[in-house]
């Protein structure tokens, strides 16, 4: 008998997780916390990802 090993999916963006812009900069804000500033939006979807890989164990940094 053949067992499939369930494989941990990519961690996906929460609805909770969201963006906002003011006149400082991007800014993203989860359930945990909140971060920013970033110049472009493209900078802060990279720190937000990367902030939830960290938080669900995908990084080790």
């Amino acid at each position: 008998m053949l067992r499939k090993t369930r494989r941990r999916r990519k961690p996906l963006f929460k609805p909770q997780d969201r963006y906002y812009v003011n006149s400082q900069g991007w800014w993203f804000y989860t359930v945990e916390m909140i971060s920013g500033p970033y110049q472009s939006k493209p900078d802060c979807v990279d720190a937000c990802r990367r902030y939830i890989q960290q938080r669900d164990g995908m990084l080790n940094d």
